[in-house]
């Protein structure tokens, strides 16, 4: 059992009165000063105008509030966060809004100072056919010169590079004015149609950086999409000359290693799985250990049965080369992985399962959606449970304009610093002592002994909904 384990409501009590649909949350912890956190969710500035907020805190996760630095109207659609390893730099890879001609608009941003109140400066802005899902991540490594910089890659479905969209940017010195960054197409198969939404690097600080992502097969309609999970693999930093062709595959001899193949990934743009929708659920990440770049853990979601959503987590020795063949954890009726390794080798790895009977396009009071945590000490052998949460799923009722899609949010974030595991997730707000079975923190105004929550006045009853939730565990 974990010796110590933190769950706090990211909502500040100025802003109990709302009831948002912040689901979709995202988690940056500064390596450099643990204490200095930011976070994200589809939370839109409440004053009704201006830049998107994040959440900051400044006391490691025990306090939050709203800083609107993000240079998007009024909120962002998709959006990640991360520091650089010492440079204190913040960066962001955002879907700014407005979309104008459903053509999604990447930003690549930065900040040296999240509590200056200045926007973010904007160091890629590209649209064209437009760009999904980016996902960010940054590592501060040696410049060979006594220096350091800033790695920053982001992955991104990149719709200008259709059919092959998977894309990473990737910047060598991301810390500086002018910040040059890449865009490279790191899917080289044939492709039925475009890969799937969800494309992730991690990074290794020996040079070390994967990639993942899912490459159509086949399918001519969302439910019967049939993908192969691919990982790629860079070795300097992703700056070789061609980036990401490191690895592959032993069967056909080209780029990229094909984990599992011919997956049955339904893309279902509706309530389906606990009010949740099904589509593309992947995560990935390194040991970050001296010498350790060669193992690496990989998850993603797919259909088993017909009905069924089923997360599968893998492991590689060999530097993506080969994988286990059997799953280190199969998880049925579950989504939003991700995976993180400690200073110790400790392995971390949370998702969110939907418990309860199980019917396509039906939820009833008996489902809930429970956040586990999971850690291995022998990796991926044996595990130790934690449950963060346990909600109810069918509060709130998905009936817009109170709730819309996604539901929880296509993905949630687990990171490491030290011996600490570091994450976010979004859940039913009950204010409920027994949904939270190693306590909670609520910000805004609530009871627990009533399980109400309080508008700012501290009496009006407002209504239930989606929140953001930080938690930290010690192992």
């Amino acid at each position: 059992m974990p010796a110590n384990v933190m769950v706090v409501n990211l909502i500040p009590r100025s802003l109990s009165g709302e009831s948002n649909p912040d689901s979709e949350p995202n988690l940056a912890v500064n390596p450099a000063n643990p204490q200095l956190m930011v976070a994200s969710a589809f939370t839109p500035n409440p004053g009704g105008s201006g830049d998107a907020p994040i959440y900051v805190s400044t006391d490691g996760g025990n306090t939050w509030s709203l800083h609107a630095i993000v240079p998007s109207d009024q909120m962002t659609a998709d959006i990640t966060l991360r520091f650089g390893s010492s440079s204190n730099n913040l960066y962001a890879g955002i879907i700014r809004t407005p979309i104008v001609s459903n053509a999604p608009r990447l930003n690549i941003l930065r900040t040296n100072n999240v509590l200056s109140g200045l926007p973010m400066d904007v160091l890629v802005d590209r649209t064209g056919q437009g760009v999904d899902q980016p996902y960010i991540q940054a590592a501060t490594v040696p410049d060979g010169k006594g220096g350091s910089v800033d790695v920053v890659v982001c992955g991104d479905n990149d719709f200008n590079h259709q059919p092959q969209s998977a894309t990473m940017d990737v910047s060598g010195n991301a810390g500086t004015a002018r910040a040059p960054f890449k865009n490279s197409v790191v899917d080289v198969r044939p492709a039925a149609g475009g890969d799937a939404p969800s494309i992730r690097p991690a990074i290794h600080s020996d040079g070390t950086v994967y990639g993942a992502f899912l490459r159509r097969v086949s399918g001519t309609t969302n439910s019967n999409l049939r993908y192969d999970v691919v990982v790629v693999r860079d070795d300097k930093l992703a700056g070789s000359n061609p980036a990401f062709a490191a690895l592959t595959d032993p069967t056909d001899g080209l780029v990229g290693t094909r984990v599992a193949q011919n997956r049955l990934i339904p893309f279902l743009n509706q309530p389906v799985f606990g009010q949740e929708r099904i589509g593309s659920t992947l995560t990935i990440a390194v040991d970050p250990r001296s010498g350790q770049s060669g193992t690496v853990f990989l998850a993603w979601a797919d259909r088993v049965g017909k009905t069924d959503y089923t997360i599968h987590l893998v492991k590689s020795v060999d530097r993506g080369k080969t994988w286990s063949k059997a799953d280190l954890l199969t998880v049925t009726n579950a989504t939003n992985p991700a995976v993180a390794i400690n200073s110790s080798g400790v392995v971390g790895f949370v998702y969110q399962q939907l418990t309860g009977p199980f019917k396509p396009n039906h939820v009833s009071a008996a489902n809930r959606w429970v956040t586990h945590f999971q850690t291995s000490k022998d990796g991926g052998t044996t595990w130790n449970d934690l449950v963060l949460a346990t909600t109810p799923a069918n509060v709130p009722p998905n009936n817009p304009p109170n709730v819309t899609l996604p539901y929880l949010g296509d993905y949630l974030h687990l990171m490491a610093i030290g011996n600490d595991f570091y994450g976010v997730f979004s859940a039913n707000n009950t204010p409920d002592p027994a949904n939270f079975p190693n306590g909670v923190v609520f910000q805004r105004n609530h009871s627990t002994a009533t399980k109400t929550l309080f508008d700012v006045d501290g009496v009006t009853h407002v209504d239930v909904s989606i929140d953001p939730f930080f938690f930290k565990v010690s192992p």
